[in-house]
């Protein structure tokens, strides 16, 4: 498997015209004001993960706009250090009703989906919008958490995917009328997949926890777990019996549904809760330094415990992640993506990339040497 990003592409895309990116060995560092187009190129990476890439935007905003000529709109690639070339993009289509279609590409031939990238590399990122996620409704954790999961379990994404699809049609088959033969079908597939879906979540939940055996003491230890009637059941019950519960729940809820407009029962009700095990308060209940500091201590938690089960590429986009950090937590931060990057840490089969976003080169002055640092300036790239 590849041990890391070894060229990056840009076509069209944001305010790149074109960009051709050599990757070196080390963490990735991107410097530079505001708009200059750092955030970028983490979302062009990020869009070889499942979904819409770390900024959630529409495909055709991610077009440049002053470049709208020929079959491409925009197009993003990766070449892998073992010479896998990855791509993805946004081109012109006569058969779909917007005029555009996504393609994916390995090897220059086209796959279905991202699905396919993720035998060779898993991606999880932090932003500045992330800092907020123990405040956020209880969707936004959701989300945050099946993006992990995704990276444990690539078929994860398909299942959500088609949970959510039975979830709506139910709703559909209630407000017609209620026809118990097209509801049962639906009902068992919602509990199955619903089943799935909690305990691939609570799989995470334990790495997690024991995936802090190898954090530095600098980082507070916590403890996580899904809360949700279906998470306590598949806590203490087998799945076969768990699905039946959840077959009896929605067929007893069908009118309280029907008036509600939703599914009362299922994984899509569920919240993760995080605790900071020193204080003894849930995550919410913390300063923001804290939910801050915690948010990273869960990400080194995964990558930790994700090196030494999975020969994967992990690539990390921090995005503007370290801006309020303290001097002594940058620090421990950057030695362990370092570590983990060079293969020094013990037992680790699986590889790390990491990319850093930053508006003060002086933040990532410990850095030096270690690795590869570019000054972003208007999208053009200034080795330094």
């Amino acid at each position: 498997m590849s041990n890391g990003i070894g060229f990056l592409s840009l076509f069209h895309f944001r305010n790149y015209e074109t960009l051709n990116l050599p990757i070196a060995r080390g963490p990735i560092v991107l410097t530079g004001q505001n708009g200059a187009g750092k955030t970028n190129i983490l979302e062009a990476i990020s869009l070889f993960s499942p979904g819409r890439g770390l900024r959630t935007s529409k495909l055709s905003d991610m077009s440049n706009t002053s470049f709208r000529e020929g079959p491409l709109f925009w197009a993003s690639s990766l070449t892998l250090s073992d010479d896998v070339h990855l791509s993805t993009g946004l081109e012109h289509s006569l058969t779909t009703q917007s005029g555009e279609k996504r393609v994916h590409k390995i090897q220059g031939e086209s796959v279905k989906g991202q699905s396919p990238f993720t035998e060779w590399l898993n991606i999880f990122w932090l932003t500045p919008e992330t800092d907020r996620l123990f405040l956020e409704s209880p969707a936004v954790r959701r989300k945050f958490v099946d993006r992990l999961v995704y990276g444990e379990d690539p078929l994860h994404a398909e299942r959500l995917n088609r949970y959510e699809h039975a979830l709506r049609e139910r709703l559909q088959v209630l407000r017609s009328g209620g026809d118990p033969m097209w509801l049962k079908p639906l009902e068992e597939q919602l509990s199955t997949l619903g089943v799935a879906i909690a305990i691939a979540r609570k799989n995470l939940m334990q790495r997690l926890n024991e995936g802090q055996q190898y954090q530095h003491d600098l980082f507070p230890r916590f403890d996580n777990h899904m809360v949700g009637d279906i998470d306590e059941w598949v806590q203490n019950d087998y799945a076969v019996n768990v699905e039946a519960k959840i077959l009896d729940r929605l067929k007893s809820e069908r009118p309280l549904d029907l008036d509600s407009g939703t599914t009362r029962t299922g994984p899509h009700r569920s919240d993760w809760q995080v605790t900071h095990r020193t204080k003894n308060r849930i995550a919410p209940q913390c300063s923001t330094g804290e939910q801050k500091v915690l948010l990273i201590a869960v990400m080194l938690s995964f990558i930790q415990q994700k090196v030494r089960r999975d020969d994967r590429l992990t690539v990390i986009l921090l995005d503007d992640v370290i801006a309020h950090l303290d001097f002594h937590h940058r620090v421990v931060l950057f030695d362990q993506i370092c570590a983990l990057q060079n293969n020094h840490e013990k037992d680790c089969t699986g590889s790390v990339q990491t990319w850093l976003t930053g508006t003060d080169p002086l933040l990532f002055e410990t850095l030096i040497g270690q690795g590869q640092f570019f000054s972003v300036d208007n999208a053009i790239l200034t080795p330094g």
